[in-house]
C-alpha cells in the first residue's frame, strides 16, 4: 500500500508542476449555483440543464427537510428505488427499475465502494450516513461504457462538500427517534439495551487559507433494536420470545479530508472509517443444572462487527495548458467478524465468550481517470479514460450467508478503457457516441457501447435519447459458493459467464415560468434488457446453483412534475413498469421453460414543501405508493428432482407518509426539526414469496419492511465565523 500511496505522490506533484503557470481559471460552481451542477457521466461539473444524461438530484435542502441520517432514509421516497431492510440481519439491499442491488453502482466522489461482493454493488446504504454530503446524484439505465460493470440498473452518485465560505465552521447535531412507539432516553445501567435511536454528530471544517482547506467529522447512530412481539435479551421463560424483531446495532462513522486549489490545480485526499456492531440475541433459552441443585438459563448469543476503510485521492488539473485531467485513486479495506458467546441471563454476566473470527474480507485497489478538452471547440469535444480494480476477497467456511467448502482467498483484477466524443450543433442538437473496452484476469474480454444524444427544441422543452449497454462480471459467492450438508446443497459456478445487458430511454423536460409560478415537467420512457442474468436456481429439494439461466427484460414510463409559487414547492411523480423473465432450464433437471409475460408494477409519489421565511420554518411532507408486484418462485409441492414447477407469487402493495416541521433561530445558527416516518404505520405485507431466514422453505407470509410509526426531534447547531 505504501507504493501505492508513494506512485500517487510523485503523479500529484509532477501534475501541479506542469500545471504552476496557469492562470486562476472561473470557478462555474459560483455562476451555475451548487444545487445546479452535476458531475455524473460529465466530462467536467455544469448544469444539469445542459447534461446530455437525465440526472436526478436530491439536495442538501431536500435531505434537510427529510432529517435523514443515512442514504437510506432519502432514496425510499425515490420512485422506482426500494431499500429492503432485513429485521433479521440488521442489513438492507437496494433495487432499482426491478433489479436488485447487484445491477446498481454507488459511488462516493465518482469511486464505487467496497462490498463484500465487489466494487460498488451490494452496497448497503444504512451504512452510508449523510454528513457533509452536498448532493445525491441519480442516473437511472445503463451506463456502462462511463462506470463498466454492474451499472445495469443505473448509478447512484454521493457528493461531499469540498469548499467553504468561512474560516471556520463547526456543525453539531442531535437527534433523538422513536422506534415505533418505543422509546427509552438512557440504556439500564448498561445491563439491557434501552429503546430507539439515538444519534449524534459532530463536522468541522477550517479554512487555512485561499488555497487549503481541511474537514473532519464523527457520527453515531445507535439503533437499540425493535422489541415488537419480543422480550428483549434479559427474558429467560422458554417460550422463543427472548430477543428483539429487529436487531440492535450501532455504527460510527469518522472521516477525515485535505482540499487544495490553486490555478487550473485542485486535489484532495480523504479518509474515512466505518465500524458497525450487530447484536443477535438468541430467542432459544437453555437451562443448566450446576452440583447442588441450582439452576441457571442461558442463550448463544453472537455480535457481528464490521470495519471499512477508504483512502480517497482525487486530482483535477490541466495538462499542457489546455487537455483537462480527473483522476481518483483509493485503496478500501472492509472485515466482517462475528463472535459467539455463552449469556448467564439471570445473573446477566457473560460465561464464555469465543475467538473472534472473520467470515467475509476484502481488499480493494481502485483508480479511474479521464481526459478531455483536447480541442478548443465548444461544438466538438472528446473524452479518453481508463478505469483499474483490483478486488482481492477472502471469505471464511462459517460465512454468515453462504457457507464454502473451504476458506477461500481469491483475486479478481479488471481495467478498462472507454472513449467518447460529443458533438454541438447549432440548432441545439447534442451527440455523444461512446465505447468501452473491459478485460479482466479471470472472464473475456467485454465491450460497451452507447449512444446519446440532447435535443433543444424550444427554449423551454428539451428531449434526450440514450441507448447503451451494460454488463456485469459474476460477484464472489456467485462463483465460489459451496455449501454441501445434510440440509442444503448450494454451490457456485466458477465458469459462469458474465452478464450483458442494455437500455433504451427517451425522456422530455419542459420548464415554463408564468409570473410567480414556475414549472418542470419530465416524462421518460425506459426499455431495459439483460441476458446470462445469474440467479440461484432450485434444482429440487435442498439442491441450489447459481447459473446463467435468466434473460430479464423491464420497461414502463415515469413522469414527474414540480410547481414552484412563492414559497410553495409541490411535486409529484408516477411511473408504471412492467417486469419480464424468461427462464430455460430444460439442461437443468427440468422439463419446463417459464416465458413470462410482462408484468406490471405502480408507483406514484408526492412532496409538498413550504417556506414561511420571516419564520425562517419549512413544512414538509412526502408520500409514496408502492403498487402491488409479483414474481416466480418454486412450487414445492408439486416439484420433484427431475421436473420444476413455477407458480406466480403475489405481493401486497403499501405506502409511506412522511412530515416535518423546521424551524431556524438565530439567523439559522440553531436549528430544530420535529417529524414523523411512516406516519400510516406500515408494519409487515403478505407476500407469497416471502422464505424465512432459511434457503429451502417456501410459502408465503408476512415479511417485515417497516416497525411501525416512529417521532423524531433533531437539534443542530451551526457556528460560522
Amino acid at each position: 500500500m505504501k507504493k501505492v500511496w508513494g506512485i500517487c505522490a510523485v503523479v500529484l506533484f509532477g501534475i501541479q508542476y506542469m500545471s504552476a503557470q496557469i492562470d486562476e481559471p472561473i470557478d462555474s460552481t459560483e455562476i451555475i449555483g451548487l444545487t445546479d451542477v452535476v458531475i455524473t457521466g460529465q466530462y467536467s461539473a455544469q448544469s444539469v440543464d445542459k447534461s446530455i444524461y437525465q440526472v436526478e438530484v436530491i439536495s442538501a435542502e431536500d435531505i434537510k427537510n427529510q432529517a435523514g441520517n443515512t442514504i437510506a432514509d432519502v432514496l425510499n421516497q425515490n420512485l422506482n428505488i426500494q431499500i429492503n431492510p432485513s429485521s433479521g440481519s440488521g442489513d438492507s439491499e437496494i433495487s432499482m427499475m426491478g433489479l436488485d442491488g447487484r445491477y446498481v453502482k454507488v459511488l462516493v466522489d465518482n469511486i464505487p465502494l467496497v462490498s463484500d461482493s465487489g466494487f460498488g454493488n451490494n452496497i448497503d446504504l444504512t451504512k452510508i450516513n449523510l454528513d457533509n454530503v452536498e448532493r445525491i446524484e441519480i442516473v437511472k439505465g445503463a451506463m456502462g461504457v462511463d462506470y463498466g460493470s454492474n451499472a445495469l440498473a443505473g448509478i447512484i452518485n454521493i457528493i461531499t462538500k469540498k469548499s467553504a465560505k468561512y474560516d471556520w465552521k463547526i456543525n453539531f447535531l442531535v437527534q433523538e427517534e422513536t422506534v415505533g412507539k418505543e422509546y427509552d432516553w438512557y440504556e439500564d445501567g448498561g445491563i439491557e439495551k434501552g429503546k430507539g435511536r439515538h444519534i449524534q454528530a459532530l463536522d468541522v471544517s477550517k479554512k487555512i487559507s485561499n488555497n487549503w482547506l481541511i474537514n473532519a467529522g464523527v457520527n453515531r447512530n445507535d439503533f437499540q433494536g425493535f422489541w415488537g412481539n419480543k422480550r428483549g435479551r434479559k427474558y429467560f421463560e422458554q417460550d422463543n420470545s427472548r430477543g428483539y424483531e429487529w436487531l440492535p446495532k450501532e455504527q460510527w462513522n469518522a472521516y477525515g479530508s485535505v482540499n487544495f486549489k490553486k490555478g487550473n490545480f485542485s486535489a484532495f485526499y480523504k479518509l474515512s472509517y466505518l465500524s458497525e456492531e450487530i447484536n443477535r440475541y438468541d430467542s432459544i433459552v437453555n437451562s443448566r443444572v450446576f452440583p447442588g441443585g441450582e439452576r441457571t438459563f442461558y442463550a448463544n448469543d453472537r455480535d457481528y462487527t464490521t470495519e471499512r476503510w477508504t483512502h480517497h485521492l482525487n486530482i483535477n488539473t490541466k495538462l499542457f495548458k489546455q487537455i483537462n485531467y480527473n483522476g481518483d485513486f483509493s485503496y478500501q479495506t472492509q472485515e466482517r467478524k462475528f463472535q459467539d458467546y455463552e449469556y448467564d441471563i439471570p445473573a446477566r454476566q457473560e460465561t464464555l465468550r469465543k475467538e473472534e473470527s472473520t467470515y467475509l474480507s476484502t481488499k480493494a485497489y481502485y483508480s479511474r481517470g479521464t481526459f478531455s478538452n483536447f480541442i478548443q471547440n465548444k461544438k466538438i469535444d472528446f473524452q479518453l479514460g481508463y478505469e483499474l480494480d483490483y478486488n482481492k476477497g477472502f471469505a471464511n467456511a462459517f460465512a454468515d450467508s453462504f457457507e464454502f467448502g473451504e476458506n477461500l482467498d481469491k483475486a479478481i483484477g479488471s481495467y478498462a478503457g472507454f472513449a467518447s466524443a460529443e458533438f454541438h450543433t447549432t440548432s441545439g442538437l447534442s451527440v455523444r457516441p461512446g465505447f468501452r473496452a473491459s478485460f479482466s484476469n479471470k472472464f473475456k474480454p467485454l465491450f460497451s457501447y452507447s449512444l446519446s444524444s440532447k435535443y433543444d427544441l424550444t427554449n423551454h422543452s428539451t428531449i434526450r435519447a440514450v441507448i447503451g449497454t451494460a454488463n456485469r462480471y459474476p460477484e464472489f459467492t456467485e462463483l465460489y459458493t459451496f455449501q454441501v450438508d445434510s440440509n442444503h446443497d448450494i454451490r457456485g459456478d466458477e465458469n459462469l459467464k458474465p452478464e450483458t445487458g442494455y437500455s433504451t430511454s427517451i425522456q422530455w423536460t419542459h420548464k415554463n415560468k408564468l409570473g410567480d409560478l414556475r414549472m418542470e415537467n419530465n416524462v421518460n420512457t425506459l426499455y431495459l434488457d439483460v441476458d446470462d442474468r445469474i440467479d440461484l436456481v432450485n434444482l429440487g429439494g435442498a439442491n441450489y446453483r447459481f447459473m446463467n439461466i435468466d434473460k430479464y427484460k423491464t420497461w414502463g414510463v415515469s413522469t414527474d412534475h414540480r410547481f414552484m409559487f412563492k414559497n410553495l414547492n409541490i411535486g409529484l411523480g408516477a411511473s408504471l413498469f412492467g417486469e419480464s423473465q424468461s427462464l430455460n432450464s430444460q439442461s437443468y433437471a427440468t422439463d419446463q421453460r417459464i416465458e413470462d409475460e410482462y408484468r406490471y408494477h405502480f408507483q406514484g409519489n408526492a412532496s409538498v414543501n413550504y417556506q414561511i421565511p420571516n419564520w425562517a420554518t419549512t413544512f414538509s411532507v412526502y408520500y409514496k405508493y408502492t403498487g402491488k408486484s409479483s414474481q416466480f418462485i418454486l412450487d414445492q409441492e408439486n416439484s420433484t428432482t427431475e421436473n420444476s414447477y413455477y407458480i406466480l407469487a403475489r405481493r401486497d402493495d403499501f405506502s409511506m407518509l412522511d412530515a416535518s416541521i423546521r424551524k431556524g433561530f438565530y439567523d439559522n445558527r440553531f436549528e430544530v426539526t420535529v417529524g414523523a416516518r411512516n406516519i400510516l404505520d406500515v408494519t409487515s405485507i403478505n407476500d407469497e414469496a416471502f422464505t424465512g431466514q432459511g434457503h429451502n422453505d417456501t410459502g408465503g407470509g408476512n415479511v417485515q419492511l417497516f416497525y411501525g410509526r416512529s417521532y423524531f426531534l433533531k437539534l443542530v447547531y451551526n457556528l460560522e465565523f
